[in-house]
């Protein structure tokens, strides 16, 4: 494998990219190798870029800025690309339907985190979300879609994963791919080791994803059994009772349980370290830490 490298760290990364139109067609041709990037969405302490070359695999690169009135509170805490990349590591490895991590990365001052990044696959999707909202499916594949919505979650909590930023939005479509979903967007995820359905994580998870990121119902009564007949694996007993669980909790309570979820997995630990970054093998299962916060793209030794 070749690597081509954008820029040689996430601060200059951040500013290179910062006065481009959200999405941006691609731009920013690079010396090396014909690289090219492009901005897929921008926020104040976040952006998602998209990284191609000739003849590799393209990426998607998120990076989060700290601003430096709150940098201090990352003193001595792993950084948020660091625990999200973990989790989505060991989830990738024991085969739950995520969005392949390839690195992440961070940049520090006197110890505190000011840039950090994670490298995924790039996938040609659109999110469920959107999806829903633009009424794009009919009445079968709406209910299949939640069904599938079910499964995914199921899948997650019999493995012991609690999710807490589980959205509608943070989950894929892959285009072409008939029924399948694939989870992005897990900073604030935990590994628990131990099957968690039924527990309070897990009902926060079912809670938050029955509803679009206004507030509104994602599914009508017919899609909400779809979902929780695939979360139980076609348990109807079991299905309604959840069913009816998630019913008693207010939106109010689930924002509640989700924001102190997410609290206390700040102190959650991250893939160790002793460089500026780390490397997953997917081939392999190997992690290997990275001495360089320079933002590349892996490209076969014959490509072109």
């Amino acid at each position: 494998m070749t690597t081509l490298n954008f820029w040689p760290g996430l601060d200059q990364a951040w500013d290179a990219t910062a006065d481009h139109p959200t999405p941006s067609e691609p731009a920013g041709q690079q010396a090396e190798g014909g690289a090219r990037w492009r901005v897929i969405k921008s926020e104040p302490r976040a952006r998602v870029l998209w990284l191609e070359a000739d003849g590799c695999s393209p990426a998607a690169f998120k990076i989060y800025r700290t601003p430096p009135r709150l940098a201090w509170r990352t003193f001595g805490l792993a950084s948020r690309a660091n625990r999200e990349f973990t989790v989505m590591m060991e989830a990738h490895r024991i085969g739950l339907p995520v969005v392949r991590p390839r690195y992440w990365l961070e940049h520090r001052e006197k110890g505190c985190v000011e840039f950090c990044a994670i490298g995924l696959d790039a996938i040609d999707s659109v999110d469920l979300e959107s999806w829903l909202a633009r009424g794009e499916g009919d009445k079968e594949q709406r209910r299949r879609m939640a069904e599938a919505t079910g499964v995914l979650l199921g899948r997650f909590h019999r493995a012991g994963l609690f999710w807490g930023t589980v959205s509608t939005r943070n989950l894929l479509m892959p285009r072409g791919a008939d029924g399948d979903l694939l989870a992005i967007d897990l900073p604030y995820a935990r590994l628990h080791g131990r099957d968690i359905t039924g527990n309070e994580h897990a009902m926060t998870d079912l809670g938050c994803v029955l509803l679009l990121s206004e507030g509104q119902l994602a599914f009508d009564e017919g899609e909400r059994e779809a979902l929780m007949l695939g979360y139980c694996e076609g348990d109807a007993d079991r299905a309604r009772a959840i069913n009816a669980r998630t019913r008693l909790l207010s939106h109010k309570e689930w924002k509640r349980q989700r924001f102190l979820r997410r609290l206390g997995n700040l102190f959650s630990k991250g893939a160790k370290s002793r460089g500026r970054g780390g490397l997953y093998c997917p081939e392999t299962g190997e992690y290997r830490p990275l001495g360089s916060e320079a933002v590349f793209l892996d490209c076969p030794d014959d490509r072109g």
